[in-house]
């Protein structure tokens, strides 16, 4: 199957980066010390901004500072971060006025990673302050293809969560979902394990098309 698009939108997290031991290292460490069952809380994590879900699990904490406590947890940890097979090919085909990152992760963190994993940056972010609604909000999406000059139609979504992938739908944009099938796909136009599943290439009239191999 192919899909072609003006631009590319990446969500970071489990497309581009392996960083799940130290976000399952610091949300554990956070729920041990405020009395929270991490069980009942990791089905609530995956794609979904920090913030939202510290008010959901501890309404009347200092939402800040509790974030800030795992912004620093995860900085401390960021070397352990990998990329993720076909990242650094496909990021480094993409012309740098096509792509961007949208994550729910701060962007100082964000940033921290992509360097740990040896993968280029964008020219232009978004990132958790950006928007008030994370994920499965579009608004994240909304703003990257407007950053980018383009109409969602225009776009194309890679996400590896049902958040991520719920947002996309919402916003209007097609969707590719990257990640092992236990993920529950609400509605992706096309999935794959990876990105190098992936076939990047130049599409009719200057578009960006890809394909599954």
């Amino acid at each position: 199957m192919r899909l072609d698009c003006e631009a590319v939108l990446f969500d970071m997290d489990g497309v581009l980066v392996n960083s799940n031991p130290a976000i399952e290292a610091s949300w554990k460490a956070w729920c041990e010390v405020n009395g929270i069952d991490f069980a009942q809380m990791q089905p609530r994590l995956h794609g979904r901004k920090a913030v939202e879900v510290i008010r959901a699990f501890k309404p009347e904490a200092d939402i800040e500072a509790e974030w800030q406590i795992l912004i620093d947890q995860e900085m401390a940890m960021v070397g352990l971060t990998e990329p993720l097979p076909g990242a650094k090919d496909m990021l480094s085909a993409l012309p740098e006025a096509r792509w961007t990152i949208v994550t729910s992760a701060p962007l100082e963190l964000a940033r921290a990673r992509l360097d740990a994993a040896g993968l280029p940056h964008p020219r232009l972010w978004v990132s958790a302050r950006d928007v008030q609604r994370g994920k499965p909000a579009p608004d994240a999406f909304l703003l990257g293809a407007e950053r980018l000059g383009h109409t969602p139609q225009d776009c194309l979504v890679i996400e590896d969560s049902r958040a991520g992938i719920e947002a996309a739908l919402a916003g209007g944009f097609r969707s590719i979902m990257v990640g092992p099938d236990s993920e529950t796909d609400p509605g992706a136009s096309l999935r794959v394990l990876d990105l190098s599943g992936l076939t990047l290439f130049a599409g009719a009239s200057g578009t960006l098309a890809l394909a599954t191999r």
